[in-house]
């Protein structure tokens, strides 16, 4: 009977320290949740199952992410791991909506899907996806299986909701001219403008639904990524160039399916061989007719989150602009004392800049992916993600978390 007692005493102890340890942890998280929406610079996995070439759920995509579940695509985290860690979130990191459990839908989900863009038809070329609107209406449907409590406009209005979109829009649509007919139908203001547009749209949506705390991540300067060098280097008959830009995500050229193994191959994307060219900041060359179109899309994004923060169409609600374009030009003027040694190709790939073709099953990437600002033609290494993470949650500077940073965000 004694022994029985002091067990009963002991299993409480046990619970009351487990209590106050989830308690502490609880503390320590700065908001109650965190729900993502994008393409696949953030995507988790959402494209594992679908009928897809934008799928990164195979060595050596993950290679760093060892326990974890696949299809990031990158060697490790992604930016918006990083950022949940930062909050307070501990593993496991925000699932993947498509692999969500019914316990994870209060605490946070990630929507993102690779080749999504805004538009509905954008990243057609690469198979199913899930555009901006289906991942707002996959939320809809996650906030309905919540209940009221969890789904409360109280609750959620203190959530960090991170959106980046628009990549995609440009790299899988506007200059695929032949796949796509929107460069025939708009010059690159209209564009923009039609992006933002359908943006407003859907931001209002989650809006609606209760989100209040945005996170809105700019378009980086997707004419100097490892693919966008490796065209311009294959046309002027060149070697690789020394110059590169921030991240996008996955264009595309011809794609090929390698034992259900999406690869793209480039070539079928980008701008035409005469579009105009510039110096990238160390050196290299850039696609200047794709960083310009993204710098009107850039502009017109800050503009909106300005709009927004005026209250008037979405009132009670705070918009945080990501900077990606200068963060991108800030990492590689810190190259070195960030150990950044190779800023033009990716750790992985085939062809030049490893940029013609991304990485295939099982390829053997790059020893040191620290040294490496791309993992592949596209997508950032973790070590780059790591910088752009920290600089949009601690930042002091509104030129590049405007007019906040996030958590400061995470603090209102």
């Amino acid at each position: 009977m004694q022994s029985t007692a002091r067990s009963s005493s002991a299993l409480v102890l046990v619970l009351a320290v487990a209590a106050m340890a989830a308690a502490a942890a609880a503390a320590q998280q700065l908001v109650p949740c965190m729900y993502i929406f994008g393409d696949s610079l953030v995507d988790n996995g959402n494209n594992n199952n679908l009928l897809s070439l934008a799928r990164a759920n195979y060595r050596p995509y993950g290679v760093d992410f060892s326990g974890g579940p696949p299809g990031r695509f990158t060697n490790g985290l992604t930016v918006v791991d990083m950022l949940a860690d930062m909050l307070g979130f501990r593993p496991p990191l925000i699932p993947a909506y498509a692999a969500a459990q019914p316990s994870d839908l209060a605490r946070g989900l990630n929507f993102a899907s690779g080749a999504a863009g805004i538009r509905s038809e954008t990243g057609n070329n690469l198979g199913r996806h899930y555009p901006l609107s289906e991942q707002v209406e996959h939320f809809k449907a996650a906030v309905r299986q919540m209940g009221p409590n969890a789904s409360s406009p109280e609750r959620l209005g203190r959530c960090i909701f991170y959106v980046g979109m628009g990549s995609n829009d440009y790299l899988n649509n506007y200059f695929m001219p032949n796949y796509y007919t929107t460069a025939q139908s708009y010059d690159p203001d209209a564009y923009a403008a039609d992006l933002l547009q359908e943006y407003s749209r859907q931001l209002a949506a989650l809006h609606a639904l209760g989100a209040r705390k945005f996170a809105v991540a700019g378009v980086g300067e997707i004419g100097c990524i490892p693919y966008e060098l490796a065209r311009i280097n294959t046309q002027q008959g060149g070697g690789g160039g020394s110059g590169t830009a921030p991240p996008a995500t996955a264009g595309t050229g011809v794609s090929i399916s390698l034992g259900g193994v999406g690869l793209t191959i480039g070539g079928g994307g980008g701008a035409p061989a005469n579009a105009s060219m510039s110096s990238s900041r160390t050196g290299g060359v850039c696609n200047d007719e794709i960083n310009s179109a993204i710098a009107i899309y850039n502009r017109g994004l800050l503009a909106m989150v300005k709009r927004f923060n005026r209250g008037q169409k979405l009132p009670g609600s705070t918009f945080v602009f990501l900077d990606t374009v200068r963060a991108g030009r800030a990492l590689v003027a810190g190259a070195a004392a960030h150990g950044f040694t190779v800023l033009d190709r990716g750790c992985c790939g085939v062809g030049r800049n490893n940029g013609q073709i991304t990485c295939l099953p099982m390829q053997q990437p790059c020893d040191d992916r620290s040294k490496y600002v791309f993992w592949d033609a596209f997508h950032p290494t973790e070590a780059a993600n790591r910088i752009y993470a920290a600089m949009a949650f601690n930042s002091t500077s509104a030129a590049d978390a405007y007019p906040i940073n996030i958590r400061q965000l995470a603090a209102i």
